[in-house]
Order: structure tokens, then C-alpha cells, then sequence
């Protein structure tokens, strides 16, 4: 018996010998671009309706947004903040100086000294309840209007003049009317009510000649489910009232990792390409950027993400990015920077009592992290490192070049040049590690590369908790190729950008 088992077990021993799999190429194409009109990956920044940041705080959050080199940040408002009616001749009543329009214009100031695009906009609009604990503050509820009265039009194009003209804030580019129209936030409008609303702010900018600085952008549609069907109504019926096509998609794990995000937004993007004559032209970006969620520990209510603590959500929205990207997107705007800046409303929200409030978790930190005793949330989030490095690496202007499809689940990998500079971002979001082999054949000359690796057990970082790089490749001959391994749940950035 002995004699029959242990040819056997040498057989079984032959069977189980590793066998080392060929290294997945990837040549990158200079020659072809994805988007040439790039705006970065950017963030939500909302300035604290709900509560007051510490000087501390504050500067806090500047060195972190430095490090970030943020791009361009989405920021609303509601008309009641800085509206207070109108006076007996119908003329508004405004309240520049009021205490959130002061954190507004620091916010606005950063933006400005910074280079920081800025789409402004409105969430919802007067007559909406939505998100307002502070209701009976709200001195614009009496008047009733909706999304398509003139009178909010005139408030806004007020705010966007006084803005741009009196404060100086030429960051502001864009405007968003409507935060997700086809939702409860605003109404479930019909995409005929948005239409109108867009074309009549329009004409209203056009009229002070705001247009030529501040240009719309939409549908800022959320996917609910298969709701991405305005981008394509807006291509066939108002092409001309937008400069920029945005939407929102809340992804699912499965739909990241099995690259159906970047199949679905290349169809758009294709979609805007063909049948908008100024399409390719105009950038297609994501409006927020997120997956799906649910409460989270400390103080996170049913709108947040229970994931931001952990590792693999920073494989996750690294993927995200590198998916936008691929589909010849322009951009993503994180949702979002700080928990401290947006409350949940519900029956279980004690707002304004800092210690039992219910806050939308999902930012990278929480700037209230002492007042809600838990100092330790401070602390910057592993999804920080993934996406301040794309942010630094990937900068306005760059041009998104071709890189094939790996044929892998779960790998993937985005290429850019930045003048002569090179950036490239590998994402091997499957439980299983693999090699990659990177080559460029044109022979460009690469500068020193920074390589920044977001492993499991490997993510170097100073004292701050922003990056570092794990080593600087300082001959990069790409013509020859480069060989990488990937683990598990991995990123790796290399960039000569400094």
C-alpha cells in the first residue's frame, strides 16, 4: 500500500507547485488621448451651515487641502442664507454679512488665493423643506417659489454678481441651478421643469453679462436607478443651456470591481461626443462621487459611509478614479471633505447639541472630532492617501492617455502626461495579486518617477499622515518596460510630478 501512496502524494506534491503566470502588458499610448480638457479630481466643500469650525480647525483643513492640491470644489448654498424676503417694492433683502456667508467667503478665499475652481449652486429651491433643522430660520418659505420663478432667478444671479463682481471670487466658473433634481432633495421635477429653469437663469446671466465668467452645467442628476437618461434629454433638448454635463452615481462594490462604472459612463460620454455639435468640447465630469452607504461609528447617520475606515475603500475610489478616467471623463468630486460639514434630519438628530447630533459621514476627517469626544476622528482616513495622491498627480490640464484593458478582474490602470511629465496610477482592486509589465514604445524620455504604494501592510506617510513615496525610480526607461507587482487590494502611483 505504502509503494502505490507515495507516488501519489509526489504526484499531488508536483500539482500544487506555484505556477508563475505571465505578467499582464500594458503599453501606454501618448498618441491617443482620453480627455484633453481635464479638470481634476476635486472635492465637496460646503461651508459648515450647521456648526462653527475653531481657527484650529480651519487651518486644519487649509494643510490638508494643500497637500491635496484640490482642483475644483463643488460648494451649496440655499437662497434663505443670505436672502431674507423682499422689502414692499418686491426688491430682495440680502444679508452679505451674516455669520455662514463669513465661512462662505473663507472658504471662497482659499478657493481664490489657490487656483481652486469653483462650481457654486443652490440644493434645492426656496419653497423645498429638505435638509433644514433650522426651518424657522428659512424667511423665504412664505413666498412660495419653485425651481421656475423669476424671483429666485433674480436671487441668484444677485448672489452670483455680488460674488464674482463685489468680493472678487473669479474662482467661481459654474453653477449648478438644482443639487439632483430628479430626487426627493428637489422635488422629483420633471426634467421639462429643469429645462425651463436652466434656460430662464441663463438668459438672466446673460442679461448682466454674467455668462461669459459663470456658465451652467447639468443634469446633476443622481442614478436612481437608470435616472441617467437626462444626460442624453439634455444632448437632444438643451444642448446650448449647458457648458459642462455632470451626474452622480453612488456605486455599488460589485459595479467598481467589475469595471461597469467605466462601461457606463464611456456610454454617456460617447452619447455627448456624437449628438452635442460642442460635446467634445465641453467636459463630462461626476458631480459626487461615492458608493453606497449606510450608518457608521461615531455619531454617523443613515446617510453616510461605513466603510471610510477601512483599507479597501481607498482601493475602491482610487478604481472609482481610474474608471472616470478611463471612460474620458474630465473628473470627480468626492463626496466628501469633512463630516463636520452636513447633519442628517431625522427623528433621531438632536442638532444643534454637537454631542448627539447625527452627522453624513463620509469625509475624509471630521473637523468636530474633539467636540464630539472622540479626538481620535480627526485623524486623516486611509481613503485620503488614494485620493489626494490622484489629485497631485492628475492636475488640470494633464491629458488622460490610453492604456488597454487588462482582460483581468479587477486591474486596472490610468496613464497621463502633464507637459513633460508622466503619471501613471495602478489599481488591482481582486483578492488575488498579479504582475503587471508597463511599457511606453515612443521612447519618451521619463523624468524621475515618485512610486507611493497603498498596500494593506505598506503605506508610508510623515507625521502629518500625508504620503510619502516608498522610493523614486530616477532612470525610468519605459521603452525597455517596468515590471510591478501588485498585491491584493492594491494601488500604486508612480508620478514625476512635484
Amino acid at each position: 500500500m505504502k509503494k502505490l501512496l507515495f507516488p501519489f502524494a509526489a504526484g499531488v506534491a508536483l500539482l500544487a507547485l506555484p505556477v508563475l503566470a505571465e505578467p499582464v502588458q500594458i503599453t501606454v499610448d501618448t498618441s491617443t488621448p482620453l480627455c484633453t480638457n481635464f479638470l481634476g479630481f476635486g472635492v465637496q466643500w460646503s461651508p459648515y451651515p450647521w456648526f462653527d469650525l475653531t481657527d484650529t480647525a480651519w487651518q486644519k483643513t487649509f494643510e490638508r487641502l494643500d497637500f491635496m492640491r484640490v482642483p475644483i470644489v463643488r460648494l451649496m448654498t440655499r437662497s434663505y442664507t443670505y436672502c431674507d424676503g423682499f422689502d414692499a417694492a418686491g426688491k430682495p433683502i440680502y444679508n452679505w454679512e451674516n455669520n455662514r456667508m463669513k465661512k462662505m467667503y473663507r472658504l471662497l478665499d482659499y478657493c481664490q488665493a489657490h487656483g481652486v475652481k469653483v462650481i457654486l449652486g443652490e440644493w434645492d429651491h426656496p419653497s423645498s423643506q429638505q435638509d433644514r433643522p433650522d426651518i424657522e430660520t428659512d424667511k423665504l418659505q412664505q413666498y412660495h417659489m419653485d425651481q421656475n420663478d423669476p424671483r429666485w432667478h433674480r436671487i441668484i444671479a444677485d448672489e452670483v454678481e455680488y460674488l464674482r463682481n463685489t468680493r472678487h471670487y473669479t474662482c467661481i466658473v459654474y453653477f449648478n441651478l438644482l443639487n439632483e433634481p430628479n430626487s426627493n432633495s428637489s422635488g422629483h421635477i420633471p426634467f421639462e421643469k429643469w429645462q425651463a429653469a436652466i434656460t430662464a437663469l441663463n438668459k438672466e446671466f446673460a442679461q448682466r453679462g454674467l455668462a461669459k465668467d459663470v456658465t451652467i452645467i447639468g443634469p446633476d442628476v443622481c442614478f436612481l436607478p437608470r435616472d441617467g437618461f437626462w444626460i442624453e434629454l439634455t444632448v437632444q433638448q438643451c444642448p446650448k443651456e449647458v457648458a459642462a454635463y455632470d451626474f452622480h452615481y453612488y456605486a455599488p462594490a460589485a459595479e467598481i470591481e467589475s469595471d461597469y462604472l467605466e462601461k457606463y459612463c464611456w456610454m454617456k460620454k460617447d452619447y455627448i461626443d456624437r449628438f452635442d455639435p460642442a460635446g467634445r468640447a465641453k467636459p463630462f465630469f461626476m458631480g459626487e462621487a461615492g458608493m453606497t452607504g449606510g450608518p457608521v461609528q461615531p455619531q454617523g447617520g443613515n446617510d453616510s459611509q461605513p466603510h471610510i475606515y477601512e483599507h479597501n475603500y481607498g482601493v475602491w475610489m482610487a478604481d472609482y478614479n481610474v474608471q472616470c478616467a478611463r471612460a474620458g471623463m474630465a473628473g470627480t468630486i468626492a463626496w466628501d471633505l469633512d463630516d463636520a460639514m452636513h447633519i442628517n434630519k431625522n427623528k433621531d438628530n438632536a442638532w444643534p447639541d454637537v454631542t448627539k447630533t447625527l452627522f453624513k459621514k463620509w469625509g475624509f476627517w471630521n473637523s468636530l472630532a474633539n467636540e464630539i469626544g472622540h479626538p481620535e476622528d480627526l485623524n486623516l482616513r486611509p481613503w485620503y492617501f488614494t485620493w489626494s495622491l490622484m489629485s497631485r498627480s492628475f492636475p488640470p490640464g494633464c491629458t488622460t492617455v490610453k492604456t488597454p484593458e487588462t482582460l483581468v478582474s479587477g486591474l486596472r490602470t490610468l496613464a497621463a502626461t502633464v507637459g513633460n511629465d508622466f503619471s501613471l496610477a495602478l489599481v488591482n482592486d481582486s483578492d488575488a495579486p498579479h504582475e503587471l509589465h508597463i511599457t511606453m514604445p515612443e521612447g519618451r524620455e521619463i523624468p524621475p518617477l515618485a512610486r507611493y504604494n497603498y498596500f494593506s501592510d505598506d503605506r508610508v506617510t510623515d507625521t502629518s499622515g500625508f504620503p510619502q513615496p516608498k522610493g523614486i525610480l530616477t532612470q525610468a526607461d519605459l521603452a525597455a518596460g517596468l515590471n510591478v507587482s501588485l498585491p491584493a487590494r492594491s494601488v500604486v502611483i508612480f508620478t514625476s510630478v512635484k
